[in-house]
């Protein structure tokens, strides 16, 4: 209890840090060029597949989920795959369009997930459901109607799995059977961006953290949904519809006891127990980490490495200027982050500098990469599938 009552302390003590961000604000936006550089190296790809027709153009932001044997993937129009992970053979598949509530659909529309729980893996649509699949045999569990569209992926815990939807409520069913648990309000809505924030468990999941639409981030307890405390992230100022916009739609990153959240609009902030430092960066990407650093791609796709310590900005990398990059994550010593022309670009994480860059698909990446034991697993738009690494052969 003592922990925690210290973990809400400087979270409040932090909160009151945000006064005001600036706006990133151009007259014309420029894409950068496909970047020329020589490769340092060549990654090495250990399989590829595919699965269905990925997210095509729409705006769903789908990655795979790992585990010691096997990589779960998913597409938008309702495919569903377990693939084996040392060969990226399929194990088994469900396709989610078949089930009748998809019958006057023009798909399943699954845009959040793949979640893993303990016996099941879990994915939400737009239009409104959420699936519960069993891990071993690809079987359908169980499937609940929330009712609202949901954009990110559930958060499982030891007994239910959580949701946000797009109409800012958190929702907690249970993992045996789906029932509703217990939800949160929903939020009074303005214009915001399209996407929500992927929920993430503190103190052992007792507590559930969330970014809203509003700017916040919300704590709840787990157990009861109540709400704990929050706290602004994006506090943004203007006329116009468009620059009170002020998301929170990266989910907020709590590694070694301190948590890392970042606002569109708004600031990247670091909240500790007795302190924390801001940061005026405006995104709505996830943030990426190692030891040291904390990641960040911005509005204008420049990518932060910043120290986790002291908010510092260690290097700025703009040579991908609006092309659509994804958020950063670490592998190695290097940072990666595709773009909307398919390419992946390695950076090294100790200056910022390009140093590797492969096109995969054409189609594009609008999500990173999912690092899992020394392996990147990526997922382009068109769904295409790849286990990518730097290991020579018999390591």
């Amino acid at each position: 209890m003592f922990r925690k009552s210290l973990l809400l302390a400087g979270i409040f003590a932090a909160s009151l840090l945000t006064q005001s961000c600036s706006l990133f604000e151009r007259d014309v936006y420029v894409v950068a060029d496909v970047p020329e550089i020589q490769n340092q190296f060549e990654p090495r790809i250990l399989w590829k597949t595919s699965v269905g027709d990925g997210v095509d153009r729409f705006y769903s932001f789908l990655v795979p989920a790992v585990s010691d044997e096997k990589v779960f993937v998913a597409s938008r129009d309702g495919d569903v795959e377990c693939l084996e992970r040392a060969t990226g053979k399929t194990l088994w598949s469900i396709d989610l369009s078949d089930e009748e509530e998809n019958d006057d659909r023009r798909s399943a529309r699954i845009s959040g997930g793949v979640s893993l729980g303990l016996d099941s893996l879990y994915v939400t649509s737009e239009n409104g459901y959420v699936y519960a699949i069993d891990r071993s045999d690809g079987s359908l569990k169980w499937k609940n109607n929330i009712g609202y569209e949901m954009m990110s992926r559930p958060l499982a815990l030891a007994d239910r799995v959580v949701v946000l939807t797009t109409d800012g409520q958190l929702v907690a069913l249970s993992d045996y059977d789906g029932h509703k648990l217990w939800s949160t309000p929903k939020e009074e809505q303005s214009l915001t961006l399209r996407g929500t924030s992927s929920p993430i468990e503190i103190e052992r999941g007792k507590l559930i953290m969330y970014g809203t639409s509003q700017g916040k981030i919300s704590i709840v307890d787990s157990e009861t949904g109540m709400l704990v405390h929050s706290f602004i992230v994006s506090l943004p100022k203007g006329s116009s519809a468009i620059e009170t916009i002020g998301d929170v739609d990266a989910m907020p990153l709590f590694v070694d006891g301190q948590l890392y959240a970042v606002g569109y609009h708004g600031s990247l902030l670091n909240i500790v127990a007795g302190g924390g430092w801001k940061k005026e960066i405006s995104s709505s990407k996830d943030i990426g980490y190692d030891y040291s650093d904390i990641f960040v791609t911005d509005d204008e796709g420049h990518i932060h490495s910043v120290s986790r310590s002291s908010g510092e900005e260690r290097w700025l990398n703009r040579d991908l200027s609006y092309r659509g990059v994804t958020g950063p994550v670490s592998y190695r010593s290097y940072v990666l982050v595709g773009d909307m022309d398919g390419y992946l670009y390695w950076l090294d994480n100790a200056t910022g500098t390009i140093v590797s860059m492969d096109d995969y698909d054409g189609s594009g990446l609008n999500v990173a990469p999912v690092v899992y034991d020394d392996v990147a697993y990526l997922q382009t738009r068109s769904g295409k599938v790849y286990a990518i690494t730097l290991k020579e052969d018999g390591e």
